[in-house]
């Protein structure tokens, strides 16, 4: 009796099936994997776009009130700002302007993230390294720890600084944001699994969770991580601060009219680093005339724009001669006056030679 060849076929047909099952398991995690990496993202954006836009608000405002230079009444109200304009943008995971009002929640294939919040806050712990001590120690910053106290001065008090009455330490702004993602019904969390089946462990998990823009959430799922950023400058750029202020060469401590609050700004910090540091020109003209001709710890400023070319063009009123012996910039020969205003006095400015 003759035995029946054995059939071949179907062979392929078992490995396509057997390599399907784990190229699909592989397939869906690898997407869903990815849909984890890329939806948290919008979490970290949404806290950190709040920071930018708060380093466009005005942090302060200068006045030309000597007694108050610097006025930060605004400053307090920019976290919240900032605040319910993030999670008004972000409520549907794009910050466009163009889409404004879309879903709250955002889904994939296998991936949903809803429940977007931002929050921020006042930091006081963001902090400018202000130089402190006594003048002119001051002055002199040392790494790591505010400034350090030259020979032979005493130290002046943990709040005095040069930059007192016009620039304060008021903080910056810290955000975070949060949101809950989960994986969807179309993952399914059983798939050929158990003592019979191809996979000896369960397929997935029912995965519900919150992500955080900075860390992950510690014990009672609360986010702690923050982005912050230090806000306040005095870039001068308002317009009540472009004025020019010109040269009062016969006026000491007079404020210019056009420009109070760059003026006051600049005498304050001068008058806080107790003037000129030395007076040997005035005691040298003591010496030999009896008198001074100018106050040498006397507060002078010139202040010109680019429309002036950043020279003085004109001459203080009650200064008709000034033009003549006086440079009015800082600049090179082409400034040096040509004639000098006669004068009846000799050498030095004695009255009689």
């Amino acid at each position: 009796m003759t035995s029946l060849p054995r059939a071949r076929r179907g062979q392929s047909i078992v490995e396509l099936t057997l390599s399907l099952i784990v190229f699909v398991t592989v397939l869906m995690f690898g997407i869903h994997f990815a849909e984890l990496g890329y939806l948290p993202i919008k979490v970290h954006e949404a806290a950190v776009s709040p920071l930018w836009d708060a380093t466009a608000l005005r942090v302060h405002r200068m006045t030309d009130n000597p007694s108050k230079i610097a006025n930060y009444d605004t400053f307090p109200g920019i976290p919240m700002q900032v605040e319910l304009d993030a999670n008004g943008r972000y409520r549907d995971f794009d910050g466009r302007s163009s889409t404004p009002g879309g879903n709250p929640a955002l889904s994939h294939l296998f991936t949903r993230i809803e429940g977007m919040k931002v929050e921020c806050r006042r930091e006081n712990r963001i902090e400018f390294d202000l130089p402190r001590g006594a003048p002119p120690s001051m002055l002199s910053a040392v790494k790591g720890d505010f400034g350090g106290v030259a020979p032979g001065t005493t130290p002046g008090a943990s709040n005095e600084s040069v930059l007192n009455g016009v620039y304060e330490n008021m903080g910056g702004v810290a955000c975070t944001a949060e949101a809950r993602v989960e994986s969807l019904p179309a993952l399914p969390v059983s798939f050929l699994e158990g003592r019979r089946g191809f996979f000896s462990e369960a397929h997935a998990k029912k995965l519900r969770m919150k992500v955080c823009a900075v860390g992950r959430p510690r014990a009672g799922e609360e986010c702690q991580g923050r982005y912050g950023v230090l806000l306040g400058d005095f870039a001068f750029a308002d317009t009540q601060v472009s004025g020019n202020c010109p040269l009062q060469p016969e006026r000491p401590d007079q404020p210019c009219g056009s420009n109070r609050s760059f003026y006051y700004a600049a005498k304050k910090i001068y008058d806080n680093n107790r003037r000129a540091a030395s007076r040997d020109a005035s005691r040298f003209a003591q010496f030999f005339v009896g008198y001074s001709p100018i106050d040498e710890g006397g507060f002078f400023m010139s202040y010109r724009g680019e429309e002036d070319n950043y020279i003085e063009r004109d001459t203080p009123a009650g200064e008709a001669l000034d033009m003549v012996d006086r440079p009015r910039n800082t600049g090179g020969v082409e400034h040096k006056p040509a004639l000098r205003r006669k004068s009846n006095r000799c050498f030095l400015g004695l009255n009689k030679c």
